[in-house]
């Protein structure tokens, strides 16, 4: 995909976690499973509108929300007011060093031109003792053997979704969609982090229909994969979505949440 991710994004930013808050549940989950205490100095790295923002805020946090989509940052600075949002890069932040107690970053570190740049960035603005924690696209699914997979007997959406990009892949172009796999593990340990973590975050969204199952593919990272594909198959793709099941409505989706403390 020749477009930058954050272009994509600053494209979908009025659609996006409003056709399902997927995101927002999600972000909730995570902010669960770090339990901040109030009156922590939480970075939100990649914030787009507020998923991570938003419980974090409620918790008392010192919110700080950053990302490189303008657009994404104009609705989080309208919607949660309390934070200090800017327009910024997260593999070159222009932030204090060693000035937050936590950096979360939700769903954006694979997608980052270097991810290396981002966790070490993250690194630098901690302050001794801090942690950072990041979800989605990691290639090692567990440090110690534990991680929790979805059932998908009971929750098959998921797993026919994942069918059908699996199946599609085959027809984008090179470097066609939006991301690539990282080694959390590595990521990590390489920008200096010890006590290395991981835990699971889970979410599950239920779909009125199909066609509100596409708006949703249609209105976040999905979007990139889709409009990769050559037109021919889109509509193909686009037709399999809507011929998906109708009883099966509701998507069940575990992440991990690695993390890994800046040592004191």
């Amino acid at each position: 995909m020749e477009e930058s991710a954050w272009k994509l994004f600053d494209r979908v930013a009025a659609d996006y976690d409003q056709v399902a808050p997927f995101f927002a549940e999600f972000g909730r989950a995570i902010v669960d499973v770090l339990d901040p205490p109030a009156g922590c100095r939480l970075l939100d790295l990649g914030c787009g509108r507020g998923a991570l923002t938003a419980p974090a805020l409620a918790r008392g946090c010192a919110v700080t929300a950053v990302d490189a989509s303008p657009a994404m940052v104009e609705h989080l600075a309208a919607d949660f007011p309390a934070a200090s949002a800017y327009v910024m890069d997260a593999q070159a932040l222009d932030l204090p060093s060693e000035s937050f107690d936590l950096v979360v970053s939700s769903f954006v570190v694979h997608v980052l031109d270097d991810p290396a740049a981002g966790v070490a960035e993250a690194y630098r603005v901690l302050a001794p003792g801090g942690r950072f924690a990041f979800t989605g696209g990691s290639a090692r699914t567990s440090y110690d053997g534990r991680g929790v997979q979805p059932d998908a007997d009971a929750f098959p959406l998921g797993r026919r979704l994942d069918a059908l990009f699996q199946e599609f892949a085959a027809h984008l172009p090179p470097n066609g969609s939006m991301g690539r796999p990282v080694d959390a593990a590595d990521l990590l340990e390489e920008a200096g982090f010890g006590d290395l973590r991981e835990e699971q975050a889970e979410v599950r969204i239920e779909f009125g229909d199909n066609a509100m199952l596409w708006r949703w593919a249609m209105s976040h990272g999905y979007r990139a994969f889709i409009e990769d594909l050559p037109v021919d198959r889109r509509e193909e793709f686009h037709r399999r979505v809507l011929e998906l099941p109708a009883g099966d409505r509701v998507l069940r989706r575990v992440t991990g949440v690695w993390s890994g403390r800046r040592p004191a």
